[in-house]
């Protein structure tokens, strides 16, 4: 337990860390001219975060398939994922054409995912080797779409199109830390109040209270961090608490609490499948890459429809 704090602990200090060198090399660049700088001002070490961890948690999902005899096309799943994630980076900087049809920077994702499934159907053929085509152009997709797409909302929330160059950061870090909040929250309750099991089959540690802590988790973090007056120097252009107020805030910790958890089942699910407890042994008390961005991974899409299609805050 005390390991797990302390590890726990020391990854969400250097997570703030990464998001602050981030809105501060964007400010940096704001002031520079060409192609670079444009790049720079829209995000730099996040999205590369992003992508090392995607494909970090690709590979091990992938070693979990391989444990069923299920064989992805690995290096085009790698690929594609690259893709989906730097797209909306290079697509804010102006080095992609938006399309004339964008819908809050979606345009080039949907491209993307058209390309996935058409590029795992050629691979499907030219193996010339129907078996198993279900199965593998099924577990191609899965790679890409779960982690690669889904994963994706959370550059369109940093380097989204409409997004203030820096006020998409601290958004985002809004949404990871709501979300991890619940993983936090769900942990201590239900280690020291679970009594009644969530669904044994997929989850045995898992219980009915430590849901209810996760829940809680989610909505006091989203509470306090909104209420906190950022300094104008912090380059966010809005308070927080304008963009999202208590009755917004409760009701952001509860949907990226309930996505989270989602997220952290269907792992579990891969995991139990293959009878495997943890997805890699890359970080210690935690597990695999995929281990810690289960639940981020389904939260971040909602975390973006929230906050740019219904509340239409950036």
């Amino acid at each position: 337990m005390g390991q797990r704090i302390a590890y726990g602990t020391l990854a969400i200090v250097l997570l703030v860390l990464l998001f602050g060198l981030d809105i501060g090399i964007a400010r940096w660049a704001a002031g520079l001219e060409g192609a670079v700088g444009a790049l720079l001002s829209r995000g730099s070490l996040l999205p590369l975060f992003f992508l090392v961890m995607l494909l970090g948690g690709a590979v091990e999902l992938v070693r979990l398939l391989h444990v069923r005899a299920v064989r992805p096309h690995a290096v085009y799943a790698h690929s594609m994922i690259a893709v989906l994630v730097l797209t909306p980076w290079l697509s804010a900087a102006g080095w992609l054409s938006a399309g004339n049809g964008e819908a809050g920077g979606l345009y080039w994702q949907a491209i993307w995912v058209i390309v996935a499934v058409i590029g795992a159907g050629i691979l499907v053929v030219i193996r010339r080797d129907p078996e198993g085509a279900f199965r593998d152009i099924g577990a191609t997709l899965l790679v890409i779409l779960h982690l690669g797409y889904l994963g994706s909302f959370g550059l369109l929330l940093r380097c989204g199109s409409g997004m203030p160059a820096q006020e998409g950061a601290w958004l985002l870090l809004v949404a990871v830390l709501v979300t991890k909040a619940s993983d936090i929250g769900a942990f201590f309750v239900g280690s020291a109040f679970g009594r009644h099991q969530l669904i044994p089959a997929v989850s045995p540690a898992k219980s009915m209270e430590g849901v209810v802590g996760g829940l809680a988790g989610s909505v006091l973090a989203a509470i306090l961090i909104t209420s906190v007056s950022l300094p104008e120097s912090f380059g966010i252009e809005h308070e927080l608490r304008e963009i999202l107020p208590v009755w917004r805030a409760v009701f952001f910790g509860l949907s990226l609490s309930v996505a989270g958890q989602l997220g952290d089942l269907v792992e579990s699910c891969f995991k139990r499948d293959a009878s495997i407890k943890d997805s890699g042994e890359v970080i210690p008390c935690f597990g695999g890459i995929l281990d810690l961005i289960d639940s981020p991974v389904l939260a971040m899409p909602v975390a973006w429809f929230l906050l740019t299609m219904v509340w239409n805050v950036v």
